[in-house]
């Protein structure tokens, strides 16, 4: 099953529901209008993961939708994965995908920005590139 990128928001607000967060009114909209809902987290969050290890996903917008979505869950055994994921993404120079996966190891309580940094933005490519060949080079 290849979600969209609608269907990704759908899901994190759906993990978020899960965790106990609290929802604005247009997100518990998207939560009652999904067809996801037919669904249990663990077999979401199982999609996303199939999904990204089988490729369906080709563009990086749709695998940083995915890893977002994933971020939400608080899943550490998922940690395995994104560090996989991270690995293929840093050899492919794909920024934005190497930024989703550290803020979602970040999340995780995973050390992976250096610890002088100030900040984390998607627009510091230099700064996350490095982070996450050390994080790797050091796990």
């Amino acid at each position: 099953m290849k979600l969209t990128n609608e269907q990704f928001t759908e899901v994190a607000f759906i993990f978020e529901k899960e965790n106990g967060n609290s929802h604005s009114d247009f997100e518990k909209s998207i939560i009652a209008e999904s067809k996801l809902t037919e669904y249990k987290p663990s077999e979401l969050e199982q999609i996303i993961v199939n999904g990204l290890n089988s490729g369906i996903y080709k563009t990086e917008e749709e695998r940083v939708s995915g890893y977002w979505s994933l971020s939400k869950i608080g899943n550490r055994n998922l940690i395995t994965e994104f560090k996989k994921w991270l690995r293929t993404e840093l050899e492919n120079e794909n920024g934005i995908a190497v930024f989703q996966i550290l803020i979602g190891l970040d999340r995780l309580d995973e050390p992976v920005f250096n610890e002088k940094r100030t900040g984390q933005a998607v627009n510091e490519t230099e700064l996350n590139l490095r982070d996450a060949k050390k994080y790797l080079n050091e796990k």
